[in-house]
């Protein structure tokens, strides 16, 4: 009984420290899973380091010559304008996506991004009219490499010549014997507007008379009059349509522009 009574007594202290002893490593092994070091890797810690990071703090725009992103200029390169305000950013480049993700041109890495710099993708395909994403990478100390998209545009040539006809003449016909003049002004957007020619002809086909702005005002920048001079023996009373031709400020590309309006002459 004696050494029963000892033995039952001495195996308590044992099983409390085996439990013990147990919670102690389950504690141990869930701190280091919490903090990464599972392994000797610190996977989590890098993780919640970049998602702290967010995109790459940086402007980039598309370089154009006129007021507008044409895509007829973009054939074969496209300049990017990339500056940025904090942070050293190495190892950058640009590159250009369509919204399916194929990709459409890429530049060469550069190893530092000063606060101002450009850069030149490198088109696969000719750009067409449309919206296109614009992706800015870069390698960030504490972030690793991370990047900034953005949606750039690209427009289509304009279809008609950027003019508008003010205060169209009209009234009786056999008051326009020799000039018919009709006043124009560009659109300021794409002014000026170039090589600015114009006929007048009946709805027939009939023409009746040709201007074009004088030498040395060659540029449509403000008002200016066509003044029509006529062929012999002047207008006839009916309709007639004003045709006026030149080019504005798009890639040469696009070629000539015309825009039209209709008189009518008692």
């Amino acid at each position: 009984m004696k050494l029963g009574s000892s033995n039952t007594r001495s195996s308590l202290p044992l099983g409390l420290g085996a439990l013990l002893a147990l919670a102690l490593a389950v504690a141990i092994a869930l701190l280091l899973l919490l903090t990464g070091h599972v392994g000797g890797s610190a996977t989590g810690g890098v993780e919640r380091a970049e998602a702290g990071c967010g995109a790459l703090k940086v402007k980039s725009s598309i370089v154009t010559k006129y007021s507008k992103t044409f895509a007829a200029q973009y054939k074969k390169k496209i300049r990017v304008d990339v500056s940025h305000a904090r942070h050293a950013v190495r190892n950058w480049r640009v590159e250009l996506y369509t919204f399916g993700g194929f990709l459409i041109g890429k530049s060469d890495f550069d190893e530092k991004l000063d606060r101002d710099d450009r850069a030149a993708i490198k088109l696969r395909l000719a750009i067409q009219p449309g919206q296109y994403t614009l992706v800015t990478k870069g390698e960030v100390r504490g972030c690793g490499l991370i990047e900034r998209n953005d949606v750039v545009s690209f427009r289509s040539c304009i279809s008609k010549l950027p003019i508008k006809f003010v205060g169209k003449p009209g009234g009786v016909a056999s008051d326009y014997g020799k000039y018919v003049s009709v006043k124009i002004e560009p659109n300021p957007i794409f002014a000026p507007v170039t090589d600015i020619r114009s006929t007048i002809s009946s709805f027939d086909g009939d023409v009746f008379g040709k201007a074009r702005l004088p030498a040395g005002h060659r540029k449509l920048i403000g008002t200016a009059f066509l003044d029509h001079k006529l062929k012999a023996g002047g207008l006839l009373p009916g309709g007639y349509t004003v045709f006026v031709t030149g080019k504005a400020r798009q890639p040469k590309e696009c070629g000539d522009l015309s825009k039209s309006t209709k008189l009518r002459f008692q």
